[in-house]
């Protein structure tokens, strides 16, 4: 698929000779990674960046897109240098299609509870329900966000609505007659991190059999988004994809 490429303002920190690229997962921002990053600021250099569609990178003059465009955007960001590629939730999709499409920029991925729609072990019939709605992007919003959905302020809502748009259409993506790539032709090294929760453990023992190099390293009680509650960690979880990456 074809793009438009635009300036996703990549913003770099930290030093080291390593190079490491944050992607951050639905209705997020680069900078939730921030405290992880303080945790690796002497260790490495460090690219965060908000995904098309998400804060700084969105725009009401662009289309939603799927995990292509998302991929094309990476790559782009990445411009030619090798690097660790961290991706949390949804945006590990994307680490996942950059380090199939081009492997030779990819030292090591680093996925946290990524899920991955089209596994057979994953149950999908309430998001298929949910994305295909009239209103999915609406029922998608409401779907992250709870009960503070219904507290937010005129403008606040207006903005997490119209990034629901990115939301569906990248997770729709995914959920094709075929699958958006083949795992089992992944070939650099993979971590894995998760909690408890039992789906990210079917997720992480498929792709233990059949991923050559994996890592699973379970956090307890980090819950899905452990860069935010237990960012020292999820910097671990990185340290390991670099120790991978330079092996």
């Amino acid at each position: 698929m074809s793009s438009t490429r635009i300036d996703l303002h990549p913003r770099e920190v930290g030093t080291g000779d390593q190079l490491v690229v944050f992607v951050h997962g639905v209705l997020d921002r680069g900078s939730s990674f921030r405290r992880t990053a303080e945790f690796l600021d002497n260790q490495c250099r460090m690219v965060l960046y908000d995904r098309r569609g998400y804060g700084q990178s969105y725009s009401d003059s662009l289309e939603p897109v799927g995990v292509e465009v998302h991929t094309d955007d990476l790559l782009n960001v990445l411009d030619g240098r090798r690097a660790v590629v961290v991706g949390h939730s949804f945006g590990g999709v994307t680490v996942l299609g950059a380090a199939l499409r081009n492997p030779e920029l990819i030292s090591a991925v680093v996925l946290y509870e990524t899920g991955m729609a089209w596994l057979p072990t994953w149950d999908d019939r309430f998001m298929t329900e949910l994305l295909w709605r009239d209103d999915a992007e609406e029922a998608a919003v409401r779907m992250m966000f709870g009960d503070r959905f219904e507290t937010m302020k005129s403008e606040d809502l207006a903005a997490v609505l119209a990034e629901g748009k990115t939301f569906v259409a990248e997770e729709r993506s995914v959920r094709g007659d075929q699958p958006p790539f083949e795992l089992a032709d992944l070939q650099v090294p993979l971590v894995y991190g998760r909690s408890e929760s039992l789906v990210f453990q079917n997720v992480s023992s498929y792709l233990e059999g059949i991923v050559r190099d994996i890592e699973v390293v379970e956090l307890l009680g980090a819950g899905h988004n452990a860069h935010r509650t237990q960012p020292a960690a999820f910097a671990d979880l990185v340290k390991r994809g670099l120790a991978k990456a330079s092996a």
